[in-house]
């Protein structure tokens, strides 16, 4: 009896190890997130713009530059996605760092736009 309950523990502690690893094909979280900050550039450009037949084929060459970026497949990031989709938590947490991401980009693109302002100014004030 009790070499049953031992071979039920180490196999119970052998699960719970193993449910902390990605299944086969699915991007480390990181690597998602980065690919999430890339995809959702993406999609703020499209939106922007008047739908079109030519922005869908453009939309979808932009999505695949974008996993040739990040050397995956959309099948790799859509079996991540449905992986992750399965662990709500996890994904809240993934599109907040996606959000700050966005946010430092932001913040730099404004910041380059100011530099370009500043310079531009100074021309413009210097004597002719």
């Amino acid at each position: 009896m009790k070499q049953i309950q031992f071979l039920l523990t180490i196999l119970i502690l052998l699960t719970a190890c193993n449910s902390n690893r990605l299944p086969e094909g699915v991007l480390e979280e990181q690597k998602m997130v980065n690919v999430l900050t890339d995809l959702t550039v993406i999609d703020g450009y499209m939106s922007s713009l008047m739908y079109t037949d030519t922005l869908r084929i453009e939309g979808k060459n932009y999505y695949a530059t974008v996993y040739k970026n990040h050397n995956i497949t959309r099948a790799v990031f859509d079996k991540s996605m449905k992986y992750y989709s399965t662990q709500p938590v996890l994904l809240d947490s993934m599109y907040s760092k996606v959000t700050k991401k966005l946010e430092l980009k932001e913040k730099r693109y404004n910041k380059i736009q100011e530099q370009k302002q500043k310079k531009k100014t100074l021309k413009n004030d210097l004597p002719r």
